[in-house]
């Protein structure tokens, strides 16, 4: 139900040279990862000709080696765009950031980035037909500690993988095309903004006074999350407008929302696979934007996932589809916030000294993560030139938030 693109995270680490002189960094990775791969099976498989299931084959997934002629730090403070020069194109295998798969291609590919300083990074693209991002950093949290202590069986046991075939659609066979999707080649901005969270506890504050204004009397105990979003969309639908000469458009937003904690039964967090939903909200006008009526209809359509026995067969790409047809923008946000994208990330030389996304498939987009010290909240955001220029203007969110790269 979604497009074959590889999804690309990169980690950053500048203390590998930590690691005992006996074993090199390389041959530790390959090692630990085919030994992963064999409790993560699918992903060393290949897809089938319709692309509705996975051959687990075991013809395994590809590994580079890539020597960079610079240190670690001139990197670390670049944007996480996927520009060659700027971004972080180079430390990816080819056509591996949010391109489509090639008929047989790997549906894993992963580059070990040496530094001239002695750090490294580690960049894992994997497709998106198979995986969400619990699933990823799932598969990267067992990974590394594979890697770390491989004789540590009661944490391997915690972190291996869970297969719930029975919530497949029983249509899924070799006989049936999987979504096919293709998106017009766009240029954006991206960059990064940060959100404190003595920032999002003021924001939270000031809701709540406006809440009693409004005559909201019960504590509605709003999330980081759900403030986060909500002023994201709010001041990108508002940038968009100004680009359009103060009219605001058809709008909707695409908020991921992950089903393991709200399926009947509950599904533990390993479980393999795209285990989402999308919550949707259309606003045409500046006052569906405002945070009462975006608060509330986020929390009313996530509580109408809860409790339900299988997922919907609703593809993501189809509901796209369905707004664009009726000319609205779409803005996507989703969130690997309260992951274990820090302190899960640990091969043996601590914890990364940045982890991320790269870039995005389309415009529009923003992927909500926890800072490295989890003292608040980053987004990589992606917009076009113009509406950015206006976001990164815009006196509510500079309010309680901060660039962290220029445009």
């Amino acid at each position: 139900m979604l497009p074959n693109f590889y999804v690309p995270i990169i980690l950053f680490y500048s203390n590998s040279q930590q690691l005992s002189s006996k074993t090199t960094v390389p041959n530790l990775l390959k090692n630990s990862l085919s030994e992963a791969l064999s409790k993560f099976y699918p992903f060393a498989g290949r897809l089938g000709s319709a692309g509705s299931y996975v051959d687990c084959n075991d013809q395994g997934v590809q590994f580079h080696e890539a020597r960079i002629a610079c240190t670690l730090s001139e990197v670390l403070n670049r944007a996480p765009g996927a520009d060659e020069e700027k971004g972080f194109g180079h430390l990816f295998p080819t056509r591996s950031i949010w391109r489509d798969l090639l008929t047989d291609s790997c549906l894993m590919v992963v580059q070990l980035n040496r530094f001239s300083c002695g750090g490294v990074a580690i960049a894992v693209s994997i497709s998106h037909r198979i995986i969400d991002g619990t699933t990823l950093l799932s598969f990267l949290n067992y990974w590394a500690s594979l890697t770390r202590d491989p004789s540590d069986q009661e944490e391997l046991t915690r972190l291996q993988p869970h297969f719930v075939y029975e919530l497949l659609p029983q249509s899924c066979n070799e006989n049936v095309l999987a979504t096919q999707a293709s998106y017009p080649e766009r240029h954006w901005i991206t960059t990064e903004v940060v959100f404190h969270n003595s920032k999002i506890t003021e924001l939270k504050a000031n809701q709540e006074i406006h809440d009693k204004i409004d005559g909201v009397v019960a504590d509605q105990n709003y999330t980081r999350n759900e403030l986060v979003t909500a002023l994201l969309y709010r001041c990108a639908v508002a940038a968009a407008a100004k680009s359009n000469s103060g009219v605001y458009s058809k709008s909707v937003l695409f908020r991921a929302v992950n089903m393991r904690q709200l399926l009947d039964p509950l599904l533990p967090r390993t479980t393999v696979g795209n285990l989402f939903m999308f919550v949707t909200i259309p606003t045409s006008t500046k006052s569906e934007t405002m945070f009462n009526p975006m608060l509330r209809q986020m929390r009313k359509e996530q509580m109408q996932l809860k409790g339900m026995k299988i997922l919907d067969l609703k593809g993501a790409v189809p509901l796209a589809e369905k707004y664009a047809k009726m000319n609205h923008n779409l803005y996507l946000v989703t969130s690997i916030c309260n992951s274990p994208l820090y302190d899960g990330m640990d091969f043996g030389w601590g914890r990364p000294d940045r982890a991320t996304m790269v870039d995005a498939p389309f415009v529009n987009c923003f992927f909500v993560a926890d800072t490295p010290s989890r003292d608040g909240i980053v987004v990589t955001v992606n917009l076009v030139e113009e509406d950015m220029k206006n976001f990164r203007a815009d006196n509510e969110l500079l309010a309680y938030a901060s660039f962290k790269f220029e445009s």
